[in-house]
């Protein structure tokens, strides 16, 4: 077994934005050979709801998220900020008001850090 010291860091490369939850989902079934309707099945989900989620017509829930951990071992939290990094690359604001910011926002006198 090999043995990790966890005190020290290592740089990991971001996930692409291009990628979601659907793409991790779809390399496992790929990986074992599983079908939608297999996955669904077992994960408690149907068919059609999994088929929006690959087909990123459908964003999985927190629950969803945490029965495909709890049946494949893929991370919830990981499933999520995937999803939800893909949604903030890729999706348009619905609204075409033009959104005046603060003024402190340009200066260096901004309330929180970040």
């Amino acid at each position: 077994m090999n043995k990790y010291n966890y005190s020290n860091g290592f740089e990991m490369d971001p996930v692409p934005f291009d990628s979601s939850a659907a793409d991790r989902i779809k390399e496992l079934m790929s990986v074992y050979n599983i079908t939608q309707v297999e996955f669904a099945k077992h994960v408690g989900i149907s068919q059609k709801q999994l088929s929006f989620i690959l087909n990123r017509k459908a964003y999985m829930s927190v629950q969803v998220a945490r029965q495909i951990e709890q049946a494949t071992g893929l991370n919830a939290r990981l499933l999520l900020e995937l999803d939800l990094a893909y949604q903030l690359e890729n999706t348009k604001m619905k609204t075409e008001k033009k959104i005046i910011p603060f003024e402190w926002l340009n200066s260096n006198k901004t309330p929180i850090s970040t």
